[in-house]
């Protein structure tokens, strides 16, 4: 078992000057967009004083802001989306009102307004307006962002959030997860809602990769944003690249989606040329469902989203040898009456079931739900509340690793185990996040507060294990049956608090960020390999012998049969503030080996 507490890194008075002759850059969190620009009458140049608005057309969200002495003004931690409508008025001065205005993660979308005096009440002039997300004076760094448009109409057959980051040049797909830059997949970091999302004990790149399934339905996302080399103190912890999506948000009216995908197995090919062959089981469904709408009428919001699918695939084409049959193909030379006959006699001695060694099928199922609040308090204070689950799990074959045993025990036309030395892995994820954006005059605050868990445990990992029996055929494995070497009570579990906090101050030609982000992170994993014994044997015969002999007397203390090899291990594990390791292996000859070890292990970590 191993034990790791993390703290993670606390960035205290982390301050971000960005000095601009025109437009104060801001660095946006990770979660938010903003509207920033400058109030000119049209004769004596800056307006100080006057008052925006910006109203989020779906939901009735309001923001406000006031002009400073120069003119400017900074309307941050806006919902992103669209269309706005933003207007800007002051006394004596006739309103002006900008349409159609969209607000991009991550990214500050810029606005003029020219007000003309009036002396008397006249209808504000209304100004259609477009913005253009790629030059920005808020946007600083490689980026790329996925709209909604782009999430609803790009082509995605797996679901997966990594077919859309595909637009991001500098992305790479890699045998599990996805690179960027050429870095590692572990070195990128996923967050959701401004919350870490990742797999942060590394056994794989992102979530969802350990049973290679979407952990969040793209239903649900509002916009996805991937961000290379952003110069923003809020945006860090990765050396590829920073993948930020933003849940969506209920509005105004009530709407949802639903749909069903399908694939039969009616699709498969049976035929290559002249060669017929029966290529297995292929099957494939999802269904899902989203809706949102307003629990009180622009302050009061909820968003919901369910969906659940399963795949189904053969778990092994290698078929055993009905007798004089060549050993080509997915053909084994392992006949099938003795994998008959060996299953038979182990459930009739020993009661273990070995289950079957082909024709059988793997099933990967998973169910994700996201549920989200949003209230607006006031003009200057949001709240949002984000709660996310997944359950999971995926089946797969023995290992075929030579650490314990001879390996190689499957996926060749030599050998073929049974299906109940396979194992299944989990990968369960429960996660929740509030989110409080509040502006006061020229100041603005976010804070975020999160908690993630993850069980990546393998599936019926407890006792009774039957010990792992592989029986070779000269030389090399001929079957396999047993518990999985490495699958013993292999449990993972690791959660994480996470605590950010940016203060940012808006000064008339810059902008000061004050932030502190703390993580603490602990996990559990036991391993605890062989512990149920291996035990190796160099034909049929021997174990049959072997077996026979101990049914006649299980109080022996010899065998009538030489063992191949014989592994055994044990550990005990304390938690401790050392890190202590001992261990012992014996090999009293070339065919035969013992280990045994004890382990006792305590991390502490702080970055």
């Amino acid at each position: 078992m191993r034990w790791i507490v993390r703290l993670g890194r606390v960035v205290a008075a982390a301050a971000v000057f960005s000095v601009l002759a025109m437009v104060p850059a801001l660095a946006q969190g990770v979660t938010t967009g903003a509207i920033a620009g400058i109030v000119n009458d049209s004769i004596r140049g800056p307006l100080e004083g006057a008052r925006v608005v910006a109203v989020h057309g779906p939901s009735g969200t309001t923001y406000a802001a006031i002009t400073r002495a120069d003119g400017r003004f900074t309307i941050p931690g806006m919902r992103v989306g669209g269309p706005y409508r933003v207007s800007a008025s002051r006394g004596g001065y006739r309103q002006e009102v900008q349409n159609g205005v969209t607000v991009t993660l991550g990214v500050t979308s810029d606005l003029q307004f020219r007000l003309a005096q009036a002396s008397v009440q006249l209808d504000p002039i209304t100004v259609v307006t477009t913005t253009g997300a790629v030059f920005s004076a808020g946007r600083t760094g490689a980026a790329t962002t996925v709209s909604t448009d782009q999430l609803a109409h790009l082509p995605t057959i797996s679901r997966r959030v990594e077919d859309l980051l595909r637009l991001t040049p500098q992305y790479s797909p890699m045998s599990f997860g996805f690179s960027f830059a050429g870095q590692d997949n572990r070195l990128n970091n996923m967050t959701i809602d401004g919350s870490y999302f990742n797999n942060s004990f590394g056994l794989a790149g992102q979530p969802g990769d350990r049973t290679g399934v979407t952990p969040i339905s793209i239903d649900a996302l509002e916009q996805v944003q991937v961000s290379i080399a952003p110069y923003d103190v809020r945006q860090g912890n990765f050396v590829g690249a920073g993948v930020n999506m933003v849940t969506k948000s209920g509005t105004n009216s009530f709407s949802g989606s639903t749909f069903y995908n399908t694939r039969s197995n009616n699709y498969v090919g049976t035929q290559a040329g002249p060669n017929k062959f029966k290529p297995g089981t292929f099957q494939y469904h999802d269904v899902g469902i989203a809706l949102g709408g307003p629990i009180i009428k622009n302050k009061l919001f909820f968003f919901a989203s369910y969906e659940d699918d399963a795949q189904t695939a053969p778990g092994t084409t290698f078929l055993a040898n009905t007798g004089g049959q060549p050993n080509t193909g997915p053909v084994t030379r392992v006949l099938a009456s003795d994998l008959d006959a060996l299953s038979t006699y182990v459930r009739t001695n020993f009661g273990y079931e070995t289950g079957p060694y082909q024709g059988y099928d793997f099933r990967t199922p998973s169910t994700r739900f996201l549920s989200r609040l949003d209230y607006n308090l006031n003009d200057h204070n949001k709240l949002s509340v984000r709660y996310n689950l997944l359950n999971s799990e995926t089946p797969v074959l023995i290992s075929n690793s030579s650490s314990l045993g001879l390996g190689n025990r499957r996926s060749s036309n030599l050998s073929l185990n049974f299906a109940n030395s396979n194992y299944a892995i989990l990968e369960n994820i429960r996660s929740i996040v509030g989110e409080w954006n509040s502006t006061f005059g020229n100041k603005s605050n976010n804070v975020i507060v999160g908690y993630n868990t993850s069980d990546e445990s393998r599936k019926n990992v407890e006792g009774p294990w039957f010990p792992l029996v592989e029986i070779l055929q000269g030389g090399s494995n001929y079957t396999t049956f047993g518990f999985e070497p490495f699958t013993p009570d292999n449990k993972l579990f690791y959660h994480s608090y996470q605590l950010q906090d940016n203060f940012s101050i808006y000064l008339p030609k810059h902008s000061v960020t004050f932030g502190v982000s703390v993580e603490k992170y602990h996990s559990t994993n036991v391993f605890f390999p062989g512990a149920q014994s291996v035990y190796v044997y160099s034909s049929l015969a021997d174990f049959y012998t072997d077996a026979n002999g101990y049914l006649a007397n299980p109080n022996r203390t010899t065998s009538p049969v030489r063992l191949r090899r014989f592994q055994y291990r044990y550990a005990t594990l304390f938690r401790s503030l050392r890190a202590r390791r001992m261990a012992a292996d014996w090999q009293p000859d070339a065919d035969g080996r013992v280990t045994g070890g004890c382990t006792q292990v305590q991390e502490h970590g702080v970055r």
